[in-house]
């Protein structure tokens, strides 16, 4: 398969079975969750999630972030979404979106999903009602995420000097910021993030 699914460590239940998936076209994705057990009924679609048939739904997983072609470009339209998110959701029931550091030296023109800073992503959801929001880093890519880590300077440390060895050029620019700038502040540099928030 061309996708990892590795994030599912980061949803607090171990049944895939009592939530939703929401992502664009993408075969490839589709035929690794149905390697893992995933009914291809929890993949939904857009008017689905408009219109639940339940709002006692465990988690939902926006793997790769918010699809251009689902939200409005203004702010106050990505707040409108993750609000909905939230009735979707059982209370304590998880969130989780990947999504692309806007800050990030990738070029991410003609992608289908929201780039985001963390800080910018975290005032959404807490502005959607979201209370608590934990980030972490992702490394190469949503994809493919070979690293996923918390964002504090140790964890960081750990995973650029002895993990991350696939793009030399990549690990040596981060090592130069990691210098320059301090190990906590590199973590607003990263590729990609995903956010794990609770109803």
């Amino acid at each position: 398969f061309r996708h990892s699914l590795d994030w599912r460590f980061l949803l607090p239940i171990a049944d895939l079975h009592k939530g939703y998936f929401l992502f664009e076209d993408d075969a490839e994705l589709s035929q690794a969750l149905e390697h893992i057990g995933v009914h291809p009924s929890q993949r939904l679609s857009f008017s689905d999630f408009r219109n639940p048939k339940s709002d006692k739904n465990s988690f939902l997983v926006l793997p790769f972030g918010l699809p251009t072609v689902l939200v409005g470009t203004r702010s106050v339209d990505r707040i409108e979404f993750y609000s909905s998110a939230r009735r979707f959701l059982a209370p304590s029931g998880t969130l989780l979106v990947g999504f692309n550091n806007s800050l990030s030296w990738s070029d991410h023109r003609g992608m289908n999903y929201y780039s985001f800073t963390p800080h910018h992503l975290r005032n959404e959801l807490k502005q959607a009602g979201f209370m608590s929001v934990e980030m972490f880093g992702a490394m190469p890519d949503l994809r493919i995420p070979e690293y996923i880590f918390e964002l504090d300077s140790r964890t960081l440390r750990f995973a650029l000097q002895n993990r991350f060895r696939r793009k030399p050029a990549v690990l040596r620019a981060l090592r130069i910021l990691s210098g320059t700038f301090g190990w906590k502040s590199l973590s607003h540099f990263l590729p990609c993030y995903f956010a794990v928030t609770t109803a």
